[in-house]
């Protein structure tokens, strides 16, 4: 692709959230696929060439109003043809580029309740303004689409649905770089794993109830609960308080992602019964290196899961406590869906993902 293309880079500096990884994994399979790229970081910029800051940028409330102004003036600088925001926020109301967005989901539509006032100012009153104005949407599953549809008036033939991949890490790993990194994070097997932010659309609260009712079956399994605490997670202390769980559940607090692979590979299983997922990552990564994983029946984790998971509903206690004991009483269950989760992860690929938002690309610039 000869035009220039302008991506906007946003939480690169600081611990990587979901919006990061995948602009981080997004601009480097863009690169290899040919993507004549320019970097606008938002925060302190990362050495290497074709990265220019957007000052003022580094928070969210920033890139939305000093950005607006930064980002048009790089765009007549750089001589940008097309701008790619993936953070869903859509900076670019004074720019003459192309635009292009990636809306990953609507939570705050879906969910309201788990949502901050910043989530609830840039979607019920910025996104429905400008979404009209974007020469092209890209989203992560065809939920999200739908969803995008019923909230947002914007037209079908706009949106374009690109699934996410799991990063190459993220595979099969021996017993000894397993027990390497487990010992670094105090964890020892065996366990049943979580990773996610600690909020309230994620669940947590009935993934112990759940748990609780395993460990009545068998005190062998602890749970390991990976990731930061977010927006309105008392709920999942006090059930924590209140079932009497705390020496048998292992909070990590936020784990690097090098560290990652290892703490899936260890895990007898992994249990993620999110309310509502745009695509849900951490699904993928645990299919990718072969974990046995119960997910919900729900949102965009069937795309994603296909025939490779347990699927339950996530309102029903007794459905994730059946699956997960399902599971850690029958080896060969375990076996088959590690051979099905390695096989469906490799569905999805970095280039492929790339590859189709070039084509974006080209039509838009067409």
């Amino acid at each position: 692709m000869k035009s220039q293309i302008g991506f906007i880079a946003y939480g690169l500096n600081r611990r990587l959230g979901g919006i990061a990884r995948y602009s981080r994994e997004l601009i480097a399979a863009l690169k290899k696929v040919g993507v004549n790229l320019t970097v606008l970081q938002a925060g302190a910029v990362t050495s290497g060439n074709g990265i220019i800051r957007l000052r003022g940028s580094a928070l969210l409330p920033g890139l939305l109003t000093v950005g607006q102004i930064e980002i048009a003036r790089i765009a007549r600088q750089q001589k940008l043809a097309l701008i790619h925001d993936p953070t869903g926020s859509a900076p670019l109301l004074f720019t003459r580029a192309k635009r292009v967005v990636t809306i990953h989901d609507v939570i705050p539509y879906v969910y309201p309740e788990t949502s901050t006032k910043l989530d609830w100012l840039i979607y019920r009153l910025w996104l429905p303004f400008v979404a009209k104005q974007l020469d092209a949407i890209i989203t992560v599953s065809e939920q999200s689409k739908r969803d995008i549809l019923r909230y947002l008036s914007v037209k079908s033939e706009s949106i374009t649905v690109i699934p996410e991949a799991a990063s190459h890490i993220y595979q099969p790993m021996n017993h000894e770089q397993i027990e390497k990194t487990l010992l670094n994070h105090s964890i020892s097997f065996p366990y049943i794993l979580y990773v996610g932010s600690i909020e309230a659309r994620k669940n947590l609260s009935r993934l112990l109830e759940a748990y609780a009712q395993v460990r009545c079956w068998s005190h062998k399994w602890k749970l390991v609960v990976v990731g930061a605490h977010k927006w309105k997670y008392g709920p999942v202390l006090e059930t924590l308080e209140r079932l009497q769980l705390t020496s048998d559940v292992h909070f990590t607090g936020y784990v690097a992602e090098a560290d990652l692979p290892a703490l899936y590979n260890g895990a007898s299983l992994f249990v993620f019964p999110s309310l509502y997922e745009g695509f849900g990552l951490p699904v993928l990564e645990a299919l990718a290196c072969g974990t046995p994983v119960i997910t919900a029946n729900c949102s965009s984790l069937p795309e994603v899961t296909d025939e490779a998971a347990i699927l339950v509903n996530p309102m029903d206690v007794n459905a994730i406590a059946s699956a997960m004991r399902q599971i850690l009483e029958q080896p060969e269950l375990a076996e088959s869906l590690r051979y099905r989760g390695i096989a469906q992860a490799r569905r999805f690929s970095w280039e492929q993902t790339a590859r189709r938002t070039s084509e974006v690309y080209e039509r838009v610039l067409a």
